[in-house]
């Protein structure tokens, strides 16, 4: 049987099993109370190991406290006006259509919840009335009545879709990089080049075909006696695709470590899309499961704020000016995507790993 074939099917069993063991915060009526904080945690206290990841509860963002802020006193010059309101304009986008979601998938009520978005964190005046306005259609398409569920059309879905297009259009537009500076795709290539950093990285590439021991503990030694950050960022990714069940929880760990520390470095988006997909994986790939954007979002902020200090030092840097539009634009997890057979992790899984796709591996 091919690699891809097993993938799809070890996704639909774990997307099954996960999904009936999840409570649905507002949307079932025999949720046992228990503590579950983990949802709501600052990231330097969430768990990590399989227990901890399995008692999330789904629920909606766009009441809750979804808003980008500086950790550090900004200088006023406008360049810093319009990373928060990338962050933010980004955010209202995202959270929004998430709980959107919510209805189509669950058939949840999200109208009030979405209705609560502050959209005055936005200091762009025409790009906070795009956001009111996108709000606002949103609240209008989404039925009110929970018996409609199932009377959802496609028309009602094309309507939510198409206003997110055009609020993300209008942030596209209005923040374009090249509002800041000048970068050409080869001064991007040259920027992230790893072997700057690892010399023979084609060997250590390699590495992914052949999930090994001997492996595993050479990367790990490496990440830990890195000659620099960026080289120990590297490691720390290129030891996470050595995927082993026991070893999971560690390699989450450290990437977290790698992004708690506030650090700069030009792979800090590659260390959270690693560290995100990873934890998704370990609770679940199901459309229909626990989706905690709350919590990779909180980490996403640090790493985004890592990024502004960097800025701070030099405000015409258009690599790190473009290395925070990366992170802060980047979509959360999501339900629907085109990939089939469960939410949007496992399409990220297989653009971070594609080794999972090679039958010779």
């Amino acid at each position: 049987m091919k690699k891809t074939a097993i993938v799809v099917i070890i996704a639909i069993i774990v997307s099954i099993i996960v999904a009936s063991l999840v409570r649905v915060r507002g949307y079932s009526t025999d949720a046992s109370a228990t503590d579950m904080d983990a949802d709501t945690a600052d990231v330097d206290t969430v768990g990590i190991g399989y227990d901890s990841l399995s008692c999330y509860e789904i629920e909606t963002l766009s009441d809750k406290d979804i808003y980008f802020k500086a950790d550090t006193a900004l200088p006023d010059i406008p360049v810093f006006n319009d990373m928060l309101d990338i962050a933010n304009g980004y955010a209202i986008l995202r959270a929004a259509y998430c709980d959107a979601e919510l209805w189509f998938r669950l058939g949840g009520v999200v109208n009030e919840e979405i209705s609560q978005i502050k959209v005055d964190v936005i200091k762009d005046k025409a790009i906070q009335a795009a956001a009111k306005e996108y709000v606002k259609t949103l609240v209008n398409i989404l039925p009110r009545d929970t018996a409609l569920w199932n009377q959802s059309d496609s028309l009602s879905w094309k309507k939510a879709l198409s206003a997110y297009k055009h609020f993300a259009d209008r942030l596209s537009s209005r923040f374009s990089l090249d509002h800041y500076g000048k970068i050409t795709e080869k001064d991007v290539v040259d920027y992230m080049d790893v072997k700057q950093f690892i010399p023979d990285y084609d060997s250590i590439y390699k590495l992914r075909k052949s999930q090994t021991e001997p492996n595993k503990q050479r990367l790990l030694k490496l990440a830990h006696q890195a000659p620099s950050f960026d080289a120990k960022c590297l490691y720390t990714v290129e030891f996470a695709h050595q995927k082993s069940f026991e070893d999971t929880p560690m390699m989450i760990s450290m990437l977290q470590d790698l992004m708690m520390s506030g650090t700069f470095t030009r792979y800090l988006h590659e260390v959270w899309r690693t560290w995100r997909c990873m934890r998704q994986l370990a609770m679940t790939p199901s459309r229909d499961g626990a989706i905690p954007n709350l919590v990779y979002n909180k980490m996403r902020y640090r790493c985004l704020n890592t990024i502004l200090r960097q800025i701070i030092k030099n405000p015409q840097d258009i690599k790190a000016i473009n290395d925070f539009c990366y992170l802060a634009t980047y979509d959360n997890i999501t339900r629907y995507c085109e990939y089939p057979y469960g939410n949007s992790v496992g399409l990220e899984q297989m653009m971070l790993f594609p080794e999972i796709l090679d039958d010779d591996n």
